[in-house]
């Protein structure tokens, strides 16, 4: 018998786990191309290990210890080979555990895990909330900082609080666009050297992720920036005439 074994779980016609289970670990059955033709040519030997089922936390735990412990998934595999051999008298290459689940007759409540994810849910609807109106504030105040190098500034800072909040929801597209938002206020700021390294390194991460939107967007910013310095040049030349 090979050292593998392959273990369903199931309720029903819906299969919760498909997992290839050896001796060093256990990881997900990754289906090819040629099971299709593994399977016409060789013959599967489906084995049930209880017809009525188990309870669902019972295997929920047995697979959870099976994936921390490798003394425990060495001695669980040995004695489900050893009950393939009892059921088939023979070495079976290609076995199914197929391990049904039933419905437990009690069911529980983890409160304190439903506290955790309660609060995890308001913490995000908060941020969610606050990321709306520093959007709004920001873009307000970044279109008066092509007139005010103050609102400038200060759509920068909301840039960089935009920047904080999405850090904490962990959406890395996001962060980008902060990034971008901070340099176009850098770029209102005549800061083009920092503006310009900025949207470089923006629009790299946007094309890697192929962000689309993301790198129109570093387009728009690119295009104004090469337009303030053109403008900003000809006035420093008309300066010197």
């Amino acid at each position: 018998m090979n050292d593998q074994l392959r273990l369903i779980i199931y309720k029903r016609k819906y299969v919760y786990d498909d997992l290839n289970a050896l001796p060093k670990l256990i990881s997900e059955y990754k289906k090819t191309s040629c099971d299709n033709d593994l399977c016409n040519k060789t013959k599967l030997y489906p084995l049930f290990l209880r017809k009525k089922g188990f309870n669902a936390y019972l295997i929920s735990l047995y697979i959870y210890v099976m994936r921390c412990s490798n003394v425990y998934r060495k001695a669980a595999l040995d004695i489900l080979k050893n009950f393939v051999r009892a059921k088939f008298k023979e070495d079976v290459q290609d076995c199914l555990i197929l391990i049904k689940l039933r419905s437990p007759k009690y069911q529980y409540l983890d409160y304190n895990w439903n506290e955790k994810i309660t609060r995890m849910v308001m913490e995000r609807q908060e941020i969610d909330h606050a990321m709306s109106w520093l959007s709004t504030l920001g873009g307000a105040f970044s279109a008066l900082g092509d007139y005010s190098d103050h609102c400038a500034k200060i759509a920068g800072q909301i840039s960089i609080e935009q920047c904080k909040l999405s850090i904490r929801l962990g959406d890395p597209q996001l962060v980008a666009r902060c990034k971008l938002y901070a340099a176009l206020s850098l770029l209102q700021q005549n800061n083009f050297k920092v503006s310009k390294c900025m949207v470089k390194k923006i629009f790299e991460f946007a094309v890697n992720n192929k962000d689309v939107r993301l790198q129109r967007m570093c387009q728009g910013v690119w295009a104004k920036l090469q337009y303030l310095y053109h403008q900003k040049r000809k006035k420093l030349n008309n300066g010197r005439r």
